[in-house]
Parts: C-alpha cells; structure tokens; sequence
C-alpha cells in the first residue's frame, strides 16, 4: 500500500474509532432515556431517538461546543495520543508516548529538539502519567494491524451482504404476481388508505417468508401463499396496511442506512445493539403508524393478527434490503402492551419525543470545545522559526520536521499552564507589570533587529516550568539566496545545494537554529539568578548553528536535508545508517556521522534508494 493511501486509510478508521467511540456514549444514553419514559414516549418517538446516532456514526464534522457531552467523556481519556496518531500516521510509535531512550529518532534530530527547548518540567516532582492501554498498543506499532482487522471484518460484511442481495433477488424473482382480482382490490384499497402513492407490486413468495416489504426504489410487498391462504380478508388488511406503513415511511432505505453503519463500525457491539434496538422500535412505531389510521375499535384485531402472524409465519428480516414482520416472544409482549394501550394523536407526548431529540442532538452532535489556555496571567510562548510569529507552546505541530503528539503535549502543557496560573495570582503586581513589559520589549527587538535574546525567569513557572525562553533562535528563509547570505556569516560546515538533486526538485525552504546551550547559557542563568528580577534578558550573539536545514519539493514530495548537532551518545555512531522507525513510517531517514561535533541526515516521502539519497547527501555538505 502507498504511503499517502494508507494515510487516507487510517485517517478513515481514525474517524470510524471516534465516531464509534461518541455513538457508545449516545447508544448508552438512549437506553436509559427509553427506561425512564418507557411509559410517556410513543412508540414512534423512540424510534426517532435512534436518529441522532444515525447522524454521529456519519456524520463526517461537527461544530465545536461548549455544551458538547464529548467535553466531559472524551476519546483522548480513554486512549491518548489516538487523536494525533490517526491523524498523522506517519507519526512513529516512540513519537506517540514518552521517547524511547536511545532510538535513532531521538538522538539524531528527528525529535532531539523538543525536550531540550519546549518539554515542561513537572515541578511537583510527582511521576509521569500513566497514559493507560493505548500507549501500549501505539508503542508497540499495533495501528497498523488495528487497521487491518477493522478492513478485513469491513470486507467480510460487504461480501456477505452482496451474497444475501443476491440470493433475495433471487428469492423474489421466482416468486409470482397476485393477479386474484378480489386480492388486488383489498391491495389497493389498503394502499390508499395508507396514502401511498408510489407503485408498489404485490408478489406471492414462498421462499421470503413472513409478509414483508422489499426493495426502496420499487418496493414489493411480498407474502406467501400459505398465509394469504389462511387469513381471512380483514386480517389480510391488516398485514397488507403494516407493509405499506413501511413503505409510507421508507424503513428499507433506513435499513439501509443501519447496515451500512454496521459495516463500519462492525467491531462495536453498542452500535450492533442499538441497530437491533431500532429494528425493534421501528416495527412498534410502523404498528403506531397503522393504529392511528384506524378506529379504536380494531385495536384488538390488529394487535391479534400481528401475534398470529409472528407466531407461525414471522421469518428473519434483518437484511437490509427489506423490511417486515419480525419479533421474538419478548417483544411481541412490547408490541401487544403497546397496541392495548395506543392513544391517538397525543400532541403532549410528542412535544416530549421532540424535546428529547432535540436536547439529545444540542450535547451530543457536536464535538468537545478545545480548551482555551490563554487564561494564564502570563502568555507561554516561544518565537518561531519565522521570527516574527509567535506559536502558543501548548499546541506545537512539529519541531526540527518531526511531528509533534499533540495530545499528549497538551495534557502536559495543561499541567503546567495550571501551575502558572496559580503562581499568577500570588505574583505582587509590580513583578506582573515587569514581566510583561520585558516580554514586550523583546519582542519588538526581535522584529527589529533580528538578534537572537534569551530571557531567565525567575518565576519558571509561568514559563512552562522552564527557567529560560528563546527569542529569534531559529530562522526561516524562503529563498536560497536569503539563506546563503546568512550561512556565509555562519562559522564551521553549511549546507549547500546538491548539484545530483532529482529531476523536478526545487528549493522550497530553508531554517538555520542557533544554540541552546553552552557556556553563555550557563552564564545567563548565573546572572539571572544573581539579579533577583523577575526576568533577566541578554542577548545572544552566535556564528555557529546548533541546525540547519534545506527543502526541495517536487510538488508531491519533499526532500529535506539536515545538519544537526550529535550528542555524547551519538558520537559513537559513525558512517552511513539508517532510522530505526518502522517501516510503514515516512519519511524515511539517512544519517551520516564522522565522529565530530556534528551528524547530517536526508529524508523523503518518494522511493528514492538508500545509495541515492547518500549521494545527495554528500554533494549538500560543504565542510
């Protein structure tokens, strides 16, 4: 499988869990709202409350609330990080939970940057949070093999529904038309009593048993011959008005509907439960629907004929493609109750089904608001690679081209910015205004001179837990001649142009990283402390970049070369080797070590060989 088609895939099933996960909840809600109205709900009203889980199962957006359920019961609580690794599957598993010490990924650039600059430092002392099960499973590279099932259970339902459409096609093809003139009148006549105006055909069959309705773009209304032998013509109307009532309310296109979400989300039995809960409910509310067009004299009859029939001839009408008499003991005993004590055109009882679908859909068919974590005294904030625009450190994308587990990050980060916010409030007023002017100040050094400044906070935990922020660190360049006047200020090895690119790449960006650490960053905190202010600011004057990185694109993918900074541990790597993700994980590094200070690597989305992209790698590197 490609990478960009598998991307698609399990971004899909990344929705189907999600979807699958918000439905669980409604389905469970449902339940409980049908067992304490089971008395004050009409039998259509709680088919109609089957609706709004219809619509979450499918429903491909949603608006954000802060009413929303999913606020308070969310998927992020039951598995972190899921959110960030189905939506960028090409995240690795040791990029999902904490980093795995010792990994290529972490020492060799792809996410060495996050710690050293951004990661809070939880000031409790208190331990890492238990991220539960789903860690686990991420860590372990389970996703793709989640994929796989959840496909392979998909494909068996859609084979087996393709295989029972045909063989009822079948079914209903060697039936025959009813052409008794005295039957053709009681159909008809039942027809316009139940005000269906589209043609339907009346077919005897007895291989579909039991009365039922097949087919939504022409319906036929099938029954054996053996029944039509044993009812007598009023018993006969009754059944014939039942079908029509599932034909007035187009039961086999929602059929349809319910199978179809059954095949997505095949592995949840909430969603098998509440599919068999609404079948159920829609007999009951297509007996309601008959009921209300009759006298209340034929109750009786009605509610006899129905239990005569289920009792003798009811068959297995769970297929999707029809819709018809159905139940087993328990919930003939439901539908009787419910025919004894019908009550015609109770306006009250459906101002209650209404209130209750509406309410249900204003908590429950929109997603959980993102928090806002700008209510902290003080902003966290870090300058980004632009320069000039400031990224809120809650909610990182990516760092040194890695990919960044936002979930998880912002659990961490909600954490810190409540420390900050209650640190804020014990801060004497004068240290808050110092603060923030400082901060200011800094910022408009940075847009106008471009220096790099970082600042020691004495208050860290207004800072991420962090007692230092970099202002103007990294730049970022959109043309190669912008990013070649800079690096030939630079001392030490830059990267240059490779003259062997592939056909078709051409530059697209570059980004230079000064230090973040060292004897100015030892002195700086020394300095800091010694001072006693709230903030202590100096300026960083460097000429040997701690990253530099280069991006060609061909329109589709891109090709990205970095020098980066190797630590004690990466020292005793030297030569060519390659990453240590697995293998379904793009894109897909190349690194190479000489034993000094520095590593350089290239990476890409295209299938581009290891001997390739080496070559490309030695031509970009100007020692």
């Amino acid at each position: 499988m490609s990478p960009s088609l598998y991307e698609t895939v399990v971004s899909f099933f990344g929705w189907v869990i999600q979807g699958s996960f918000m439905a669980g909840i409604l389905v469970m809600l449902i339940l409980i709202l049908q067992f304490l109205f089971q008395n004050k709900l009409e039998a259509r009203w709680k088919y109609l409350l089957w609706i709004p889980v219809a619509i979450r199962l499918l429903l491909p957006w949603a608006p954000e609330s802060s009413l929303s359920l999913y606020n308070v019961l969310s998927l992020e609580s039951f598995m972190p990080g899921i959110h960030q690794q189905m939506q960028d599957p090409s995240i690795s598993a040791s990029e999902t939970g904490e980093h795995v010490k010792g990994s290529v990924a972490e020492k060799y650039g792809i996410v060495v940057g996050i710690t050293e600059l951004t990661a809070p430092t939880d000031t409790s002392g208190s331990k890492p949070e238990n991220h539960f099960w789903w860690n686990e499973i991420t860590s372990m590279g389970f996703v793709p093999v989640l994929v796989l099932i959840w496909l392979t259970g998909v494909l068996l339902l859609v084979a087996k529904t393709i295989y029972d459409q045909l063989r009822l096609q079948h079914a209903l093809r060697a039936g025959s038309r009813i052409e008794t003139p005295l039957l053709l009148a009681l159909f008809h006549d039942t027809r316009q009593q139940l005000g269906v105006k589209r043609k339907v055909e009346f077919v005897s069959s007895e291989r579909i048993p039991g009365p039922a309705v097949v087919g939504f773009c022409k319906p036929t209304v099938v029954i054996s011959p053996s029944l039509l032998m044993s009812l007598h013509e009023g018993q006969l109307q009754y059944i014939l008005a039942h079908e029509f009532a599932h034909v007035r309310r187009r039961d086999v296109a929602v059929n349809w509907i319910m199978h179809l979400v059954l095949i997505l989300h095949w592995f949840n039995p909430l969603v098998w439960l509440a599919v068999n809960r609404a079948r159920q409910d829609q007999e009951m509310a297509c007996d309601a629907f008959v009921l209300d067009r009759m006298r209340p004299q034929q109750n009786n009859a009605y509610g006899q004929t129905i239990i005569q029939v289920l009792e003798h001839f009811s068959g297995d009408h769970r297929l999707p493609g029809l819709a018809g008499l159905s139940a087993t003991h328990k919930q003939m005993k439901r539908r009787l109750i419910m025919i004894k004590q019908f009550n015609k055109k109770s306006y009250r009882l459906s101002i209650l089904g209404m209130t209750i679908i509406l309410a249900l859909g204003s908590v429950t068919l929109v997603n959980a608001k993102e928090k806002d974590d700008g209510n902290a005294t003080i902003a966290v904030s870090v300058q980004s690679e632009a320069g000039d625009r400031q990224l809120d450190i809650t909610y990182p994308e990516e760092f040194n081209g890695s990919k960044v587990d936002r979930t998880l990050y912002k659990q961490e980060m909600d954490k810190m910015n409540k420390l900050a916010a209650d640190a804020a409030k014990a801060l004497p007023a004068e240290d808050k205004k110092y603060i923030d002017d400082e901060i200011n100040r800094v910022k408009e050094l940075v847009k106008e001179t471009g220096d790099t400044y970082v600042i020691y906070h004495k208050y860290n935990a207004l800072n991420s837990g962090l007692n230092l922020s970099y202002w103007g660190l990294t730049k970022e360049y959109a043309s190669f001649d912008e990013y070649l006047q800079k690096a030939a200020t630079l001392k030490g090895a830059v990267l240059q142009e490779p003259s062997n690119l592939p056909e078709g790449y051409t530059f697209s960006k570059a980004r230079i990283g000064g230090p973040l650490g060292g004897k100015f960053i030892d002195d700086l905190r020394a300095e800091g402390k010694k001072s006693g202010k709230p903030v202590f600011t100096k300026k960083m004057d460097w000429k040997e970049a701690d990253d530099i990185r280069l991006e060609y694109t061909n329109g589709k993918d891109t090709l990205a070369i970095t020098k980066y900074t190797v630590d004690a541990d990466g020292t005793k790597n030297n030569g060519f080797f390659d990453d240590d993700l697995p293998a379904n994980v793009f894109p897909k590094y190349v690194f190479w070590q000489d034993g000094g200070k520095f590593g350089y690597s290239i990476s890409t989305s295209s299938d581009l060989s290891r001997q390739e992209k080496i070559e490309i790698l030695k031509a970009a590197i100007k020692k």
